[in-house]
Order: C-alpha cells, then sequence, then structure tokens
C-alpha cells in the first residue's frame, strides 16, 4: 500500500519571527494555519537527537505554557527571557523559525508540535550605523 504525500499538506510555509523586543510573532497565515486564538497556549521544549527547540499549540494553557496575545493580524507570545536564555541574538539578527510539524512529541507535549527551524538573517544597517531591516 503506498501513501501518497499530497502537495496540499506541504504547500504553506509556517513561520515565526522573534522580534527586536524579545516577543516571537505568528503572521496572519500561520495564526490562521495553526488555529490561534487568545484562549490557546504556547509551549516551548528541547526534543529530537540532536536537540533542537520545539513548540506546542495548546488547546488550553497550562502552567507551563506562555498566553498568545493578538495585536492587529499578528499572535505574539512574550517570551524575551527565554530567547535571551537559550542565547538568541534577536538585536543583531532578524531571527525566523519555520515550523514543521513533529506529531511525534503531540501525546507527551500534550499539544500540537513543530519542531523550530532556526534562519538567523544579519540586520542591514544604514550608514550611520541604525538598522534598517524592519522598516
Amino acid at each position: 500500500m503506498i501513501k501518497v504525500l499530497s502537495s496540499r499538506q506541504y504547500n504553506q510555509s509556517l513561520k515565526v519571527t522573534v522580534q527586536q523586543t524579545g516577543k516571537m510573532s505568528f503572521n496572519a497565515e500561520t495564526g490562521a494555519a495553526l488555529g490561534l486564538t487568545s484562549k490557546k497556549g504556547v509551549k516551548f521544549f528541547m526534543g529530537g537527537e540532536p536537540e533542537q527547540l520545539c513548540l506546542a499549540i495548546m488547546a488550553e494553557p497550562d502552567e507551563d505554557a506562555f498566553t498568545l496575545k493578538k495585536s492587529g493580524a499578528y499572535f505574539t507570545v512574550e517570551a524575551k527571557l527565554l530567547f535571551d536564555e537559550l542565547g538568541i541574538d534577536y538585536k543583531e539578527y532578524t531571527v525566523f523559525y519555520d515550523l514543521v510539524r513533529c506529531k511525534a512529541y503531540d501525546e507527551e507535549a500534550g499539544g500540537e508540535c513543530y519542531k523550530m527551524n532556526y534562519r538567523p538573517i544579519p540586520k542591514k544597517k544604514s550608514s550611520n550605523g541604525e538598522d534598517v531591516s524592519d522598516q
């Protein structure tokens, strides 16, 4: 028996961005694809070999989950202290994480899990040294 790997499952790029403030932001498309609401939460964990940052979308936040906040068309998570502890340099780089579904952790984490593939892009500087990449 074969299993068809449908393009419908692989035609959307899910990503989050770590803002210069340390907040993690889900764009509108990713928020819609993940079914985000302000009643859900996000739990971060390390998983896999080698260890990799992952997140779980929680139907209901528990004491270990971060709260999702709605800001316009975006959802954000106040995760500055987490990213600081992990040594993520969101001041010098525009930090994206591409999300890849990882069902293997769903039961253990208690939510819908995604691997977070780190993708930093150096911020552009103007001739006077100011950051111009987010303008």
